[in-house]
């Protein structure tokens, strides 16, 4: 155990070892597409070389725009013999590739006639390809189909690809001549047009012979900015890990922590230089003291957690939803694989889903491998600590994110526990049984019945205890395995030395559809009240269950042939869901039927390893999902009127806002000011062809400064994105509330001696022993948000900033109508965090 004066040197050592981490994975970033000069790195994909194409782009699509318009014109002169060769190409593609190739070329100072000859065979690849989806479109998409899913395209998939090309007709000849002058031609209006490449004569002896030749070379100024934007991006780029000290508490927008600020270090993640600089102007105690108080929190590894997992991933089990360490053998070729193209065909689509499922489960074995890396790597410590920052709505996550995390995944949660401990005390158990129950999935019943259930799974729990591996494994039915076998370690331990157990679980309590409950309480809409648990009631209500059971009384009346795949209470609470949950943050009747249809994918998967049929029989998964998406859209609405007139009133006002262009700010509950700003892109997206793969680039260029300051001194426009603007207002308006309720929770607990918390947006958790407290803190100090009518607040900010047009400001609506929905009856709502 490391102990005492040793802390803070292990502290620093960790950080080094952080900035080496990022470093080391900075070097070894590869590109996620092959580039045009081979296979590896490629320096356009870098952060680097990305913003130096950015800013390249738009003077060569220029500069090659004008070179065909010249030759268009008929400009006297001889016309390049390159305008017949790019005959049909247009110019943002070429830039695209041209710049790619001109970035990589430049760094590895090229021969200049291998750099043309790159160039022009980029352009070849991408006009051919364009030339097949012309001749064969069908063809073209399955094709595109399958290089989707190679990263990298490799020499034989790209000679099998120009075969196609030639069979269809659509390969061009060129030949070596050709390239070199095509190549050159481009190279050229690249560098004329930004200064930032150079062709340099270099001489060189051979024996007695001096021989000359020319490169592609970045110039002295281009080159040198690229190093030191490197130098730069590897110490951005750290590998964050919890610290083993108390972080360093925010006391101004750049200065809380870690020991050495890394780069960039700010409170608000993501946010433009001038609002932070505006936020240090701005006294927000609340604020800092409630990140301080959480990050504070002092956690340990959970060692018996840590102990099993290990062995179980070492001896290659997948208990508790572990990946399993061998990827899944491609299925056998049938006999007639070269004849049969039907059965060579079901074979590839049988082989891609093993393909899909190996990747995935790779993605999945490295983070399990990371987070055991970093709990074996902390466990001798006695507490390890979370530097938290938040984005700009207040919503506050833990910096470090990839290992042991208290807002991470079951295995993630479940490896870490507080460091302090604390007795049960006389309704310690009742939490911690609630808590247990309610990690198996059985949080639909009251807390009374989910006493019983573990009073009634008493003995499978303690089995799990004693014997996680080898007993019974009742742990592995959990909806969250990892987290129920702490849990059931810690019931062992109840059981063994009574009240007295000292405990050191996190017991957590979740909000009930989290945004609505904070419509519902703006506008104190007592029909919904119930539904989201904000009344006292004898067992939770479930939004989910109700709509659920209205839309299948929908379907079932139904004579319309789509609602087919629906009859025969096809709708249940598990289809509903995610629409329901995301209807507060205005989901549409689009993204709805997505997540219905991701559901009805998921429940296939399961259906395909039960042996069973498809759950919508034979009916389109898709064609389904948006039937359904429109009724279930209505009648979300029907259910909580009150959250639908108050985005329909938020979209109003910020239409008015999007009139006189401006950003939007607020200031929450706890004094966060809040700038929504979506700046206006002016961008289209241009499709090019590299080594046969199609990929999407964005020509863009923003129209708004990053000072909100300039928005009066700059008449160019128009500066915000209004779309963006009218989808974002309402989510993020609630985000900023249910982050300025979690501040308010983090401040009262310190205040009444909760010292160790861990939170999640919307669910909180500290020890059983003190949980019957932060039931309380978190009824009263919602009541105490909404008591300050912050809706009121809101439109009273939104007139300050509406006076440089008085007219648009006599616009904006009076505040939604409320209900009579008594706020203190949320004081005794028993289900509210749950």
């Amino acid at each position: 155990m490391v102990v005492g004066g040793e802390l803070l040197a292990s502290q620093q050592q960790l950080e080094d070892e952080s900035r080496a981490l990022g470093i080391a994975r900075y070097r070894q970033q590869r590109t996620k597409w092959a580039g045009v000069l081979g296979e590896g790195v490629d320096e356009a994909d870098l952060p680097p070389g990305r913003r130096l194409l950015r800013l390249a782009l738009q003077p060569t699509i220029i500069a090659i725009s004008g070179f065909f318009e010249a030759a268009r014109k008929g400009a006297s002169g001889r016309k390049h013999s390159a305008i017949q060769l790019l005959q049909g190409a247009e110019p943002e593609p070429l830039a695209i590739l041209t710049l790619r190739t001109a970035i990589q070329g430049g760094v590895q100072r090229l021969v200049w006639q291998k750099a043309a000859v790159s160039v022009a065979t980029a352009v070849m690849g991408h006009m051919e390809a364009e030339a097949f989806r012309k001749a064969n479109e069908g063809g073209a998409a399955g094709l595109q189909r399958g290089l989707r899913r190679a990263q990298v395209v490799s020499q034989r998939r790209l000679r099998l690809t120009r075969e196609i090309y030639r069979r269809e007709g659509a390969a061009l000849d060129w030949s070596q001549r050709d390239r070199v002058l095509v190549g050159s031609k481009l190279l050229e209006l690249a560098i004329e047009a930004t200064g930032l490449f150079e062709m340099v004569r270099v001489d060189e002896r051979f024996g007695k012979k001096l021989r000359t030749h020319y490169r592609l070379e970045l110039t002295d100024k281009a080159g040198e900015w690229l190093e030191q934007q490197h130098a730069r991006c590897e110490l951005l780029d750290p590998v964050p890990m919890p610290m083993v000290v108390p972080p360093c508490p925010w006391t101004t927008p750049f200065d809380g922590g870690y020991l050495d600020s890394p780069p960039g270090n700010a409170i608000v993640r993501h946010h433009t230089r001038p609002y932070l600089d505006e936020l240090e102007n701005i006294e927000m105690p609340r604020v800092y003291s409630a990140i301080n108080t959480i990050q504070s929190t002092a956690w340990k590894i959970n060692r018996p957690i840590l102990t099993t997992m290990r062995a179980l991933w070492e001896g290659g089990g997948t208990l508790g939803g572990l990946p399993p360490r061998d990827d899944d053998p491609l299925p056998a070729r049938p006999d007639r694989f070269d004849e049969d193209e039907s059965a060579r065909q079901e074979w590839k689509q049988r082989a891609a889903k093993v393909h899909a499922v190996n990747a995935r489960r790779k993605g999945k074995r490295l983070a399990l491998m990371q987070k055991l890396w970093v709990a074996e790597k902390l466990a001798d410590f006695p507490a390890i600590y979370f530097p938290h920052s938040m984005d700009w709505r207040g919503r506050v996550y833990p910096i470090p994110a990839g290992g042991p995390s208290p807002q991470g995944d079951d295995v993630a949660k479940a490896l870490l526990t507080f460091a302090a401990e604390e007795p049960l005390g006389g309704n310690g158990a009742y939490w911690l049984a609630i808590h247990l129950a309610n990690l198996f999935g059985i949080d639909r019943v009251s807390f009374a019945d989910r006493i019983r259930w573990v009073e009634q799974h008493e003995a499978a729990i303690l089995d799990s205890a004693a014997d996680p591996l080898d007993g019974q494994r009742f742990w592995t039915t959990a909806d969250k395995p990892w987290q129920a076998l702490a849990a059931c370690l810690e019931w062992a331990g109840y059981r063994r030395e009574g009240e007295a157990f000292r405990s050191h679980l996190p017991i957590a309590l979740d909000g009930s559809n989290s945004g609505l409950q904070h419509f519902t309480a703006l506008l104190r809409d007592p029909h919904a009240a119930p539904c989201v648990n904000l009344v006292d009631q004898e067992r939770p209500g479930d939004l989910y269950s109700i709509v659920a059971a209205r839309v299948q009384e929908l379907v079932n009346a139904s004579d319309d042939p789509a609602a087919l795949p629906w009859k025969g209470d096809r709708v249940t609470r598990r289809i509903v869901k995610r629409p329901c949950m995301t209807y507060a943050y205005s989901a549409t009747r689009y993204s709805m039927a997505k997540q219905v249809e991701e559901v009805l994918e998921e429940l296939d998967e399961e259906a395909v390893q039960g042996g069973r049929a498809p759950y919508v029989g034979h009916f389109d998964n898709e064609q389904a999902a948006f039937w359904l998406a429109g009724i279930l859209y209505v009648q979300v609405g029907k259910e909580v009127p009150a959250a639908r007139r108050a985005m329909d009133w938020l979209r109003k006002v910020i239409a008015l806002v999007n009139k006189v262009d401006l950003p939007l700010w607020w200031t929450t509950p706890v004094g966060l000011p809040v700038l929504q700003r979506y700046p206006r892109v002016k961008s289209r997206s241009v499709e090019v062809t590299i080594r046969g793969k199609i990929h999407q680039m964005l020509v863009a260029g923003e129209y708004g400064s990053a000072n909100p300051a300039d928005f009066f001194a700059d008449s160019n426009g128009p500066w915000n994105d209004a779309r963006q603007a009218l989808s974002g207002i309402a989510p993020n308006f609630i985000h900023s509330l249910d982050a300025a309720h979690l501040m308010m929770v983090a401040n009262d607990c310190a205040e009444q001696g909760i010292g160790s918390l861990a939170v999640i947006h919307d669910s909180f958790g500290t020890h059983a022993g003190k949980t019957d407290k932060l039931v309380t803190i978190l009824r009263d100090s919602f009541v105490d948000l909404y008591e300050g009518d912050p809706l009121a607040a809101f439109r009273a900010a939104v007139l300050e900033q509406l006076q440089i047009d008085p007219e648009m400001a006599e616009l904006v609506p009076p505040l939604p109508e409320k209900g009579d929905l008594d706020l203190t009856q949320i004081k005794q709502a028993t289900y509210m965090f749950a």
